[in-house]
């Protein structure tokens, strides 16, 4: 069973420290946002292998699947059936992959993070969960609290649509609102 948003929002936080990342050029300065975010960079990663080993340094990711290869009545499809895919939604590629307990995490090759953003928003509008971590060009949706837990020191942010989680970020946790409107990209975790 997929996690709400808040769910994921309230797992996932992103460490204050700038990463490189893996695959990056080690400049990863958020430009793609419009700017440095707080002075945080965030991590870019250049293909899905690159994304796959960067997940594995926090977590479990095995068992990778494309698109391609992906059943059409896998547990995968169904969890992510809202996800955005193709190039007007900004995505490159995607893949899955299990967690430790057979969990799937979506890993997302971005071209163009606000379109991503912008098919997020209308998947959230449609009343899928939409909330993605997010680093410079790439996006992980874990469907767990475990994983999103682990991916918290991550350097990732959380993107999300949900207006209700998105009021209630507390002053001092970054913010950043000048993507897409409705959208938010924090590392807050509500305890």
């Amino acid at each position: 069973m997929r996690l709400s948003k808040t769910l994921i929002a309230g797992a996932a936080l992103v460490a204050v420290a700038s990463l490189t990342g893996c695959g990056g050029d080690g400049g990863g300065d958020g430009d793609v946002f419009g700017g440095p975010l707080d002075g945080k960079s965030l991590p870019k990663a250049k293909d899905i292998a690159s994304m796959e080993r960067f997940v594995n340094r926090y977590t479990v990711c095995k068992e990778l699947e494309t698109d391609a290869t992906l059943g059409q009545h896998s547990e995968a499809a169904r969890e992510f059936e809202g996800l955005p895919k193709g190039a007007q939604a900004g995505v490159k590629e995607r893949a899955f992959c299990e967690a430790d307990r057979g969990q799937p995490i979506a890993l997302v090759a971005v071209s163009d993070m606000k379109k991503f953003l912008v098919a997020s928003k209308a998947s959230e509008d449609a009343g899928n969960d939409a909330s993605a971590l997010v680093g410079a060009d790439f996006a992980v949706v874990p469907t767990d609290s475990d994983t999103a837990q682990a991916l918290k020191s991550s350097g990732l942010l959380i993107a999300s649509c949900d207006a209700d989680f998105n009021s209630k970020i507390p002053s001092g946790y970054t913010k950043n609102e000048n993507i897409v409107k409705g959208c938010v990209l924090t590392d807050y975790i509500p305890s």
